[in-house]
C-alpha cells in the first residue's frame, strides 16, 4: 500500500465508519423492496416513487463503495504528536510572513 493512498484513522473513527458500512449493506434489501413496490405501480416514465427509490439506491451504493475504499486503505493508529514536524496524518496551517491570513 503506497503512503499516498493511506487514510489515517483513529480506532474510534474506523469503528464508526465500519458500522456505517455494515448498516448500509444491511439496508440494501429495503431499498430494493421500495424499487420493486414502486415498479408495480405502473408506468415507470411518470412514477416519481420509482425514480426516487432508484436515486436513493444510487446514493447508497456510491456511499458503500466510498466507505469500502476508505476502509481498505485505512491505517489505524494514534494521531501523530504535535511536535512541529510535517508528517503523514497531520493538518498543516500555512501563514506567510507579513500576512494575517492562514
Amino acid at each position: 500500500m503506497s503512503d499516498s493512498k493511506v487514510t489515517w484513522l483513529t480506532q474510534e473513527a474506523y469503528n464508526r465508519l465500519k458500522q456505517e458500512l455494515d448498516e448500509a449493506i444491511e439496508n440494501r434489501p429495503v431499498i430494493a423492496a421500495k424499487i420493486n413496490a414502486s415498479r408495480e405501480e405502473g408506468d415507470l416514465k411518470e412514477n416519481g416513487g420509482y425514480h426516487a427509490a432508484r436515486e436513493e439506491q444510487g446514493q447508497a451504493e456510491a456511499r458503500i463503495r466510498h466507505l469500502q475504499e476508505l476502509l481498505r486503505n485505512a491505517k489505524v493508529g494514534e494521531a501523530p504528536a504535535n511536535d512541529g514536524l510535517a508528517e503523514p496524518g497531520k493538518v498543516l496551517t500555512i501563514r506567510y510572513e507579513g500576512d494575517d491570513e492562514e
